[in-house]
């Protein structure tokens, strides 16, 4: 398995009492999957989970040890 990384742009759902505090918000995710397609449903049905809607999928890549190092 891999691991993606996924930047989705989401806002909370209207029946969830976030949606009074927050307009939206930038969901990072590392997830760890065997190709995109499964690492974005998992995503999406985490960030549904929580009550909140996705916008728009920003970025979605496999993570690589050398994009962190310093």
């Amino acid at each position: 398995m891999n691991i993606y990384y996924l930047l989705i742009e989401a806002k909370p759902c209207a029946n969830n009492d976030e949606c009074k505090e927050f307009a939206g918000a930038f969901v990072n995710c590392w997830i760890k999957a065997n190709d995109e397609k499964s690492a974005l449903k998992n995503a999406e049905e985490y960030i549904d989970s929580e009550e909140w809607e996705i916008i728009h999928i920003e970025e979605i890549y496999l993570s690589k040890r050398d994009y962190y190092i310093t």
